[in-house]
């Protein structure tokens, strides 16, 4: 009869001298790259490492995760193949988001909700996007949970 309330004193000790709680664990089941297509009303995901060089073409990643947490920090950081020569207007955009001048690496960080136990982000290939060789890092909770290398053509 000790130990419990031995272990419920130390409990409520930490709690009450501002001891953090422990953070709810995201383990990385599984993750996959590809490209999403809408077939008969649905959205199908297409595992690949070749994205069509298609305006328009929807593509991105699948995590599969285990966590108990509602929302997931998730960063990705994005190489392009060479430097995309916009206009002033455009380099000012990549300027005020954060991009560097070359737009070698962008960084985007957004909060996601897990469903049915999978995050996921999307894209779609844009007017000026460059066909190239591509590589791709996602964290989630700031470990790195996939490395993603695909090809526009």
């Amino acid at each position: 009869m000790l130990r419990p309330f031995l272990f419920s004193l130390l409990l409520v000790c930490s709690l009450a001298h501002g001891a953090p709680p422990a953070e709810a664990p995201v383990e990385v089941v599984a993750a996959e790259f590809g490209i999403f297509e809408e077939k008969k009303g649905d959205l199908v995901f297409t595992p690949t490492d070749v994205v069509p060089h298609v305006l328009g073409q929807r593509y991105g990643w699948v995590i599969e995760v285990k966590t108990s947490k509602r929302t997931l920090k998730v960063s990705e950081e994005y190489v392009q193949p060479r430097p995309n020569k916009g206009t002033a207007e455009e380099k000012e955009v990549a300027r005020n988001l954060g991009l560097s001048n070359d737009k070698r690496t962008q960084v985007s960080e957004r909060l996601l909700a897990p469903m049915d136990g999978h995050i996921y982000a999307e894209w779609s290939v844009g007017p000026n996007e460059p066909a190239g060789h591509r590589r791709l890092q996602v964290l989630v909770e700031g470990q790195v949970a996939a490395r993603f290398e695909f090809d526009v053509k």
